[in-house]
């Protein structure tokens, strides 16, 4: 007993250290049970990741025929590791037109568009293909009746060219890559489309990327079926393609011998608006889209009105049907199926300058060896109320196109053609 008589009390000494170790202990046997289950939860979704973009490459593989780096396709629009593909589109070597189409998978089982592929093979001589190509020929189709302008605005831009055009052309969404063979073989030349199939703007990254699988495809297939040719680089950049309408005297480019001729002769009821693309020097396909715009329309009707067996509303006009007129140079094997639009559809020959079933007139050269339309075209009834000047109209765009390209023997139909109209 001590000298209280109720002892006294113990002074508790230094702590062993025993229960925070294992506290510490218990914590760090936590920490590490956790961070191995999320390591295997990690492991389990990378795997099932891997497994699904290596499903998806073998699809994408097989179906567009081993043409283009499966992995580029994944890439593109954000990425993704699931796609899938239709049954029935595949890409063939065997066949004149083949195409397949990559559809994304979402997380949430959703199905997107992605990115389409088409390949188109033109044999070297004449062919019996039935193949028909129309032109389009409304290019103001989805601004009916809901702009206050209706031709201020195109639907789509007109082709921009791939560097010099040698390599092909490419618009807001498809890039088209362009293979020519020179060995005098079976295959005259090989043609690759990529276009995104995604809604929404493209951006220029993913318009570069499909640029980049278009000339891959075309390449591979050129070497596929002994199709010798040597494919430029691509560009360094892809300029944005604009379908915003402009003043003629700052179009340029495709539209710049426009401009001379109308600064030389005169616009009168001829279009105040142009879509033009720069002007590649061996650019296959390109085009000038010029209209009329709301003002002008008014200015010029009255005097129509006066003269027409066939009067229509200017409010039709200006709503629903805008003057326009379009040139359009096609070079190559392009040149072979060319049809004008229905409901009156007619074969364009490129062996041959003529006039079609409505508003279309064309001129012919050659190009390298190769065949090349310059074609005009019209909305009705603007042929009816520009009708004097189109002659010197596609005289004027036939010449100054051909002499970019530098070709030779150019041909324009007969005066009478003009004047039937």
């Amino acid at each position: 007993m001590d000298d209280d008589g109720i002892g006294a009390a113990r002074h508790p000494g230094p702590p062993d250290g025993r229960p925070r170790l294992r506290s510490a202990l218990n914590t760090l046997f936590v920490l590490v049970a956790v961070a191995g289950i999320g390591l295997s939860l990690w492991s389990v979704v990378t795997g099932v990741a891997v497994r699904a973009r290596s499903e998806s490459r073998e699809r994408i593989d097989e179906a567009c025929g081993g043409l283009v780096d499966p992995d580029r396709v994944l890439e593109l629009h954000g990425g993704t590791v699931r796609v899938k593909l239709s049954d029935r589109d595949r890409v063939s070597t065997d066949e004149r037109a083949s195409g397949c189409t990559v559809y994304r998978v979402e997380a949430s089982g959703k199905v997107h568009g992605h990115v389409a592929l088409t390949l188109d093979l033109y044999p070297a001589g004449r062919s019996t293909d039935d193949r028909r190509v129309e032109l389009d020929d409304e290019p103001f189709r989805l601004r009916r009746g809901g702009a206050d302008d209706i031709a201020a605005v195109a639907d789509r831009p007109v082709p921009h060219p791939l560097g010099d055009g040698r390599l092909g052309e490419y618009e807001a969404d498809t890039v088209t890559a362009r293979a020519l063979c020179t060995d005098g073989g079976e295959l005259s030349s090989a043609e690759v489309s990529a276009a995104a199939q995604y809604p929404g703007p493209v951006t220029p990254q993913d318009r570069r990327a499909l640029a980049a699988l278009a000339r891959q495809a075309v390449g591979r297939a050129a070497a596929e079926l002994g199709c010798a040719t040597e494919l430029p680089a691509l560009p360094a950049t892809l300029p944005v393609p604009k379908a915003a309408l402009g003043p003629v005297a700052e179009a340029g480019g495709t539209c710049a011998w426009y401009g001379r001729f109308v600064a030389e002769q005169g616009r009168g009821p001829l279009p105040d608006r142009a879509l033009a693309s720069p002007a590649g020097e061996a650019s296959a396909h390109d085009a000038c889209l010029l209209a009329l715009g709301e003002d002008e329309v008014r200015r010029i009707w009255p005097a129509y009105e006066k003269t027409s067996q066939r009067p229509r509303a200017m409010e039709l006009v200006l709503g629903l049907s805008p003057l326009w007129m379009k040139t359009e140079t096609v070079v190559g094997d392009g040149t072979r199926w060319l049809w004008t639009d229905s409901p009156l559809s007619e074969r364009i020959d490129p062996a041959a300058p003529g006039t079609a079933d409505g508003p279309v007139w064309w001129a012919t050269s050659v190009c390298d060896g190769r065949p090349a339309v310059h074609l005009l075209r019209m909305a009705y009834p603007y042929d009816r109320i520009a009708g004097d000047r189109l002659e010197a109209l596609l005289h004027a765009y036939a010449e100054e196109s051909a002499a970019r390209r530098g070709c030779t023997d150019v041909r324009h139909p007969e005066a009478a053609d003009f004047a039937r109209r």
